[in-house]
């Protein structure tokens, strides 16, 4: 025998769990290559799914961007909007107003029209019946 075959067998009789740890250890090694391969792949997996995110997020905020231009601008519609409204209640009011007004001057009108139309049918009245200096006679 050799000295090598010598110590080998002399390290298996002192140290059996040593050499049963040092013959598993190239499996045990071949699993981790296994196992860092496995995650290098799902780490590539990984950012190219993060790359693809950070692309959906950039036009989210593109988006949100244009809906906030739009907010602002839909806030200024609504705005003028409601100035235009508040200029139109205003001149209802005036309009009310000048209907009330011009209410009145009818009923005024018809007032006097009314009293027009007795002076004439007294005038009438005067002028169809006897003189007045005869009326005794």
């Amino acid at each position: 025998m050799g000295a090598r075959q010598i110590a080998g067998g002399l390290l298996r009789r002192a140290a059996p769990r040593t050499v049963e740890a040092l013959e598993t250890l190239p499996g045990l090694v071949g699993q981790l290559r296994a196992d860092l391969s496995d995650l290098r792949r799902r780490t590539e997996e990984t950012a190219q799914e993060l790359t693809s995110a950070r692309a959906e997020v950039a036009a989210l905020r593109a988006d949100v961007g244009t809906l906030r231009a739009d907010l602002d601008a839909a806030r200024v519609r609504g705005g003028v909007a409601d100035d235009a409204i508040a200029g139109l209640h205003g001149r209802v009011g005036e309009l009310e107003a000048g209907v009330a007004d011009l209410d009145a001057g009818l009923a005024e009108s018809r007032r006097l029209s009314r009293q027009v139309a007795q002076m004439t049918d007294l005038v009438f009245d005067r002028l169809g019946g006897p003189p007045a200096g005869t009326a005794g006679q």
